[in-house]
């Protein structure tokens, strides 16, 4: 046998075409694996998709696809979280990423409407405020115990926003320059001087008041200075715009609550950020289904030799197992 074969192989005309033959060959069945990635089966790492057994945890992905990143190595630390292994998914990715952006305007809006709501309270209530500070302070006199032409000059505006009544009793004193003083009581007490050319304070809540000068003044006559004046003349209509003011400011935040919503009711624009949060979540887990994620803490001690970058893989393979710690 062996002569044979030195025979064949001393032959040149038989030996180059034989060799060009099996070389032929060779190419041909190379050629069917160039360019074609081994088929390897993964799985996502949710708590339903992967086997745990023995402290042992496997793991695969649930569908097919294109390797795009492998993340672990074998004998590596990994912590519950961890990306590992991510196929090639760009469609799904940018939907999470499109359904991210509007989920963030949704919110972003939502949020800007908060903020008009409480810019819109707070300019409703300083126009109630203004509104009821010109009702309680406008046309203010003292109404006299009995008939006197001394009659008292009241001024300023009253900022304590409380109604009710100033009681002035008047005496003789050696202070100031008129030779009277007086008490108030009521809505404020205290003690001041009576004074013809300059108002004084009456209180602390933003009120003046000063005498006209006569040739006498009566001690007896004691003054009423009611708050608002019901008597006065702008009464009415600053009562009106009080509270033309006070239904202008419900139907107001009434309009941006039925808007924008609050604890105890739905809103078109929590519906939108619902709506927007429920389409990020669905895209997000569409995505989540290229990932491979671990589930627990342990130790990589298995990986499979084709899980590699570019290759494709089928679904329900074990490709990654991980030692729980």
């Amino acid at each position: 046998m062996k002569n044979k074969l030195t025979k064949i192989l001393s032959k040149p005309k038989i030996v180059i075409p034989v060799v060009a033959i099996i070389g032929i060959f060779l190419m041909i069945v190379e050629y069917n694996h160039i360019g074609k990635a081994p088929e390897v089966n993964v799985a996502l790492n949710a708590p339903s998709s992967f086997i745990e057994s023995k402290g042992i945890i496997d793991l695969s992905f649930p569908k097919n696809g294109r390797v795009a990143e492998v993340l672990a190595t074998n004998e590596q630390t990994v912590h519950k979280g961890d990306i590992l292994a991510r196929l090639s998914a760009p469609d799904q990715e940018g939907a999470a990423s499109q359904a991210k952006g509007a989920l963030d305007l949704a919110e972003a809006e939502f949020a800007s409407l908060n903020s008009q709501y409480a810019s819109t309270k707070k300019q409703q209530d300083l126009i109630v405020k203004n509104a009821y500070q010109t009702l309680l302070s406008s046309g203010l006199e003292g109404v006299p115990s009995e008939q006197d032409t001394n009659v008292p000059i009241i001024s300023g505006a009253y900022t304590c926003g409380k109604e009710g009544s100033y009681l002035i009793s008047p005496y003789k004193s050696a202070d100031g320059d008129t030779g009277y003083s007086f008490v108030y009581s009521g809505l404020e007490n205290g003690v001041t001087s009576v004074k013809y050319d300059n108002p004084v304070l009456l209180g602390n809540c933003g009120l003046q008041i000063k005498f006209a000068q006569t040739t006498s003044f009566n001690v007896s006559t004691k003054w009423t200075i009611n708050i608002p004046n019901t008597k006065s003349p702008t009464y009415l209509a600053n009562k009106n715009a009080y509270e033309l003011a006070k239904q202008n400011e419900e139907k107001a935040l009434s309009d941006l609550a039925t808007t924008i919503g609050n604890s105890d009711n739905n809103s078109i624009e929590k519906a939108k950020v619902a709506a927007a949060r429920g389409a990020y979540e669905a895209a997000l887990g569409a995505y989540q289904n290229n990932l491979i994620v671990a589930p627990e803490n342990g130790t990589i001690s298995f990986i499979d030799k084709d899980l590699l970058v570019g290759q494709s893989v089928i679904s329900n393979k074990i490709v990654i197992s991980i030692t729980a710690k």
